[in-house]
């Protein structure tokens, strides 16, 4: 009786670890996610402006190609107008990242 439980106690224990580790596994999948954010950066003239909507449309350099980017939750537009020449740190996704006016 005395062993049967001992294995009891140790079969639970050990399915209390292992359920303890699958969320920290979970905690560090979800974190590694986060950070492999894919960044871009690109050079253009601004075409088209909206500060009130976060939506900015930038003409490439290189390409001609005009894209448009919404404004990430730490970038304010105001201080740019359409004609400005930028660079834009953006993700994947076309959200910005940073903005700058470009010094030519």
């Amino acid at each position: 009786m005395m062993k049967k439980l001992t294995s009891r106690k140790l079969f639970s224990m050990l399915v209390v670890a292992l359920f303890m580790l699958s969320f920290a596994g979970i905690a560090v999948s979800q974190e590694s996610q986060e950070t492999e954010v894919e960044k871009m950066t690109t050079t253009g003239m601004i075409s088209d402006i909206m500060p009130d909507t976060g939506k900015v449309i930038v003409v490439e350099k290189e390409s001609g190609n005009a894209v448009t980017l919404t404004a990430g939750p730490d970038v304010d537009l105001k201080n740019f107008n359409v004609g400005d020449h930028v660079v834009v740190e953006c993700t994947s996704d076309m959200v910005v990242i940073s903005i700058s006016k470009q010094t030519e």
